[in-house]
């Protein structure tokens, strides 16, 4: 069962419905986040991710894969046999928030006209 939490009436409607349960149960919480839009997506596919390959010499998939390499990617170390490793950990841009996604395309905007010197579209300027 998901609830969607939005207001006390919406808090009062789980609480009544935990109330009813008769065993054990998990119950998980989590804020809910706008994901990126597909105004967003479709943006991102065709201005940058498309706009780059041309430029660049990539097939599509290959440049979205160095992006997301590039800017979405963290190191985390692990242990394993009393031994500390660092693992490189590639983020998808599906995970991110409206925001988030923005804060991604406008990194990749900056080193794209900056390194690269290729100015890539700005959402307002993409129909």
């Amino acid at each position: 069962m998901k609830f969607v939490i939005k207001d006390s009436r919406d808090k009062q409607s789980l609480f009544s419905y935990l109330k009813e349960l008769e065993n054990d149960y998990i119950v998980s919480v989590k804020k809910q986040r706008n994901t990126r839009s597909n105004m967003q997506n479709s943006y991102y596919w065709k201005c940058i991710v498309q706009g780059l390959a041309e430029e660049l010499g990539y097939f599509p998939d290959e440049m979205h894969d160095i992006l997301r390499a590039k800017f979405l990617s963290e190191y985390e170390m692990i242990s394993i046999n009393d031994n500390q490793i660092a693992l490189n950990k590639i983020g998808s841009t599906t995970a991110l928030n409206t925001k988030a996604f923005e804060v991604y395309t406008e990194q990749i905007r900056v080193w794209a006209i900056t390194d690269l010197g290729i100015r890539l579209m700005l959402p307002n300027e993409y129909e």
